[in-house]
């Protein structure tokens, strides 16, 4: 993320006397021409012409991808102003080169193959490198995420929670799946993206670690076997950033609507929250293995919020809307602190309604192809947050 992470944007009803949990929210979006197919961007013309406005914006690998970045935020309200802001600019930026900007976490037809690649060594050092170690890997991950990072408020925290944040990624798996299709096929998943990701090492959710400095030995030991560059990070589901010491949620596919994504860095930072209070009084929940919530996520992947899940501590079946349900019941101390308890509850009952984000998807493709797919992703990218409800601090 973009040194803009060191520097808080602070309302005036950011103020509280106890300390916050920051947001930073990354979004990786798709530029399409007037056909609908992939298009190589030129990032430094569009920044040129139109500069970064309430955040900052980057390259990614393949030309098609430009990424948006907020800088810390305080409230959920206040990242989704800063993505929305950044959205309006990727469109300007465009829209003056013959493109639209769309967010997905795949596109519906297009082609890995026929992508224009950042593969210069001298501009790109990094993304050559990928090109040069994973191949066709690299080549063919033309995929689109979300990325959540959160600070939890004491850095001795941050092992513990995140080995509790673990268990609730499947849960935002569900409510961000948004990779119906790939490569002009309904795939039969509600995201395909994991699909690609699972074939890089490191990657999945990690595993449990008895401490941060366990964590840290790990990732210099690929250091020094020469598996991960020098200063890099791992690859996870959630990982310790490896430059910001956040924790960074990495499982979340990229979602056209504002409004879910303010529910999910709403759930992050209520979750995170909860467990620093859990945590003072021995309540918290016991990290579940990695095997068990592979198998949850998997569940999520192929149906999203109609998945029935599994309770792994009774052994218990249970649906996805009585998961949530408790999921908010248990969160609603927090939430209330953070002054937003009614709006993530209207959030989530809308989300449970209207499905995943690849349910929207496939309708859209019954009533027009996937012309229309791309069509409806872009104006669904440009439509603006409801607002439905305040969500400031001290509320």
């Amino acid at each position: 993320m973009p040194e803009t992470l060191d520097r808080p944007v602070v309302s005036p009803d950011a103020y509280r006397a106890e300390p916050v949990i920051t947001l930073g929210v990354e979004e990786e979006l798709q530029v399409v021409g007037d056909d609908g197919e992939l298009v190589p961007h030129d990032m430094a013309r569009g920044q040129r012409e139109y500069p970064d406005l309430m955040g900052t914006s980057s390259s990614e690998v393949h030309q098609c991808a430009l990424e948006i970045q907020t800088p810390v935020c305080m409230t959920p309200d206040e990242a989704v102003r800063s993505l929305q802001a950044m959205r309006a600019v990727a469109a300007h930026r465009a829209q003056a080169q013959g493109q639209r900007v769309l967010s997905a976490a795949l596109h519906p037809f297009s082609r890995w193959a026929d992508q224009a690649l950042n593969s210069d060594a001298e501009h790109f050092p990094h993304y050559s490198r990928l090109l040069h170690e994973y191949g066709d890997i690299s080549r063919s991950a033309v995929s689109f995420g979300m990325h959540v990072h959160l600070a939890p408020t004491k850095p001795e925290l941050r092992m513990p929670v995140m080995n509790r944040l673990r268990n609730v990624l499947p849960d935002i798996m569900a409510l961000t799946a948004n990779a119906p299709f790939f490569q002009g096929r309904d795939t039969g998943l509600q995201s395909w993206r994991h699909s690609l990701l699972g074939r890089y090492p490191r990657m999945g959710i990690p595993d449990i670690w008895a401490s941060e400095g366990e964590y840290w030995a790990h990732v210099e030991r690929l250091r020094a076997a020469g598996s991960m560059d020098a200063g890099m990070g791992l690859w996870e589901d959630i990982r310790i950033h490896h430059k910001y010491g956040t924790l960074e949620v990495r499982i979340a596919d990229a979602v056209h609507s504002l409004d879910r994504v303010w529910l999910v860095v709403a759930l992050l930072q209520a979750e995170v929250a909860t467990l620093e209070a859990e945590l003072v009084t021995g309540a918290a929940p016991r990290p579940i293995p990695r095997p068990l919530l592979e198998d949850s996520k998997w569940r999520a992947r192929r149906r999203g919020v109609n998945a029935e899940m599994f309770d792994w501590v009774s052994d218990k079946p249970m649906s996805f809307e009585d998961r949530m349900d408790r999921w908010l019941r248990r969160l609603a101390p927090a939430a209330a602190r953070l002054g937003f308890k009614d709006r993530l509850n209207g959030e989530m009952f809308t989300a449970l309604h209207e499905g995943a984000p690849a349910d929207q998807q496939r309708e859209w493709f019954r009533a027009g192809g996937f012309a229309n797919v791309v069509d409806q992703l872009v104006l669904a990218t440009a439509a603006p947050a409801s607002w439905r409800s305040t969500s400031n601090l001290g509320a």
